[in-house]
């Protein structure tokens, strides 16, 4: 009986990896182009730019600004606090997937 329990525990525990990698946070069969955002919409609130952005899944606020700039232009703080700003209803840790929100833009990164 023992012996029966651990192997559909392990049974049970392989399920949840499997689904995690297939359809839950992880998934790894998802080819990097689709993550890649398309040809964004420039926009101007103030004097800080910014590109609207439907959020896929996987993705996170630094993940999208990193794709955005290739690396992070600013301090992780000031990219929360600016997106934070642009998106006053929203937590920068509780964006939902399918929802569009917008993602500052920096200057410092074209410089270098």
């Amino acid at each position: 009986m023992k012996r029966l329990m651990i192997f559909i525990l392990f049974i049970f525990l392989i399920y949840i990896v499997y689904y995690d990698m297939n359809s839950g946070t992880i998934a790894i069969n998802s080819p990097l182009a689709a993550i890649e955002a398309p040809a964004a919409e420039t926009k101007s609130s103030g004097s800080k730019p910014y590109t609207e952005k439907k959020i896929s899944q996987g993705e996170t606020v630094l993940t999208i600004v990193e794709q955005l700039h290739k690396q992070f232009p600013v301090p992780i703080d000031q990219i929360r606090k600016d997106f934070e700003k642009l998106n006053p209803s929203v937590k920068a840790d509780t964006i939902q997937v399918g929802k569009t929100y917008k993602f500052p833009l920096y200057e410092k990164e074209v410089a270098s």
